[in-house]
């Protein structure tokens, strides 16, 4: 008789303040169908009373403080700190749906080639798809399927703990957005598969408007070039470098950010010369399947020229009725 899938799931949080909102995700992580045998917050120097809180509220929770923010490097620790056989990672703002990781293991259980499984994520308020890159159809978010996906979203996805060790998790030059990308590039290389499981789902407080533009632009600039640098061959990495261009310039000119786009190409070029020394360009066959679904165009075609297509209209409305 075939034994019962039955991994043990370490879950990871990166924190930096939220207190209250990192109270409703670990009170969801605790409500799980499917027991998690240990939780792991990875603070990033909040001065909000989180690490009381966890203390008082939590106390079998794993709490561990980094003198200063980390960013998305905090999952790199909670994961070498994890003792589970998966990583349950989400963002301290996330609310997973109580049966959510019990279908996570279902599907990470059916096949031993996938080393992540994502949820579908939805807007905490309105219960709206998150899609961005609109990679699927409204039929399909709403589906029992399960998709092979060129990268996944960090929040509620389920990872092999030992695949991580085995891609040496997340490189340290990696502050936040394109984390995704880093392992999923790393573990399809190696012949694994990233499946994207939409009838598991997580409520995410996501803001329709950007907290930070101007950090975020500087951090997707660094991080998405980087990614590019160190895994792509360099006739498609330079195509795709003028596409994020495109890009970063049409978000500067949206939220007037043009002073995080000269610094972040700066220190972009800054750290190349250290990136290129850890270069590992992906196979040929890891590379097309990478680019089977659009990432920099869809950021393109569904971010900034939407919004500039929007602003046309308007002036040109507003000239009309002048």
């Amino acid at each position: 008789m075939e034994r019962e899938y039955r991994p043990r799931v370490s879950a990871v949080i990166p924190n930096w303040h939220r207190k209250d909102d990192l109270r409703e995700a670990l009170l969801a992580i605790k409500a799980q169908t499917y027991p998690v045998e240990e939780i792991i917050v990875v603070d990033n120097n909040s001065q909000d009373g989180t690490r009381e809180m966890v203390k008082e509220e939590f106390p079998e929770v794993m709490f561990i403080q980094s003198p200063h923010n980390i960013v998305i490097q905090a999952l790199n620790i909670g994961a070498k700190t994890a003792s589970g056989d998966l990583i349950l990672h989400q963002d301290n703002d996330g609310v997973l749906e109580p049966d959510a990781l019990e279908r996570l293991v279902r599907v990470m259980g059916s096949d031993p080639r996938i080393a992540v499984v994502h949820s579908k994520n939805l807007y905490y308020d309105t219960g709206e798809v998150f899609d961005p890159l609109r990679w699927f159809s409204p039929e399909e978010h709403a589906s029992e399927g399960v998709f092979d996906v060129p990268t996944f979203h960090g929040n509620g996805a389920l990872i092999r703990r030992d695949v991580l060790e085995e891609i040496g998790y997340i490189e340290p030059e990696i502050l936040l957005y394109q984390f995704e990308r880093n392992i999923s590039a790393k573990a399809i290389d190696r012949g694994y598969r990233i499946v994207y499981h939409p009838a598991a789902v997580i409520r995410h407080k996501i803001s329709r408007e950007v907290r930070d533009p101007g950090h975020r632009l500087y951090i997707t600039m660094t991080g998405g070039w980087w990614y590019l640098a160190r895994f792509y061959p360099l006739g498609t990495a330079l195509k795709k470098s003028l596409h994020y261009l495109v890009f970063f310039i049409l978000y500067s000119v949206k939220h007037h950010t043009f002073r995080s786009f000269f610094r972040g190409i700066l220190d972009t070029l800054l750290g190349l010369p250290n990136v290129l020394r850890g270069r590992s360009v992906l196979k040929p066959e890891t590379v097309r399947f990478l680019e089977s679904r659009p990432y920099e165009t869809a950021m393109i075609k569904y971010g900034s020229l939407d919004t500039v297509r929007k602003w046309i209209k308007g002036r040109l409305r507003g000239g009309k009725g002048a």
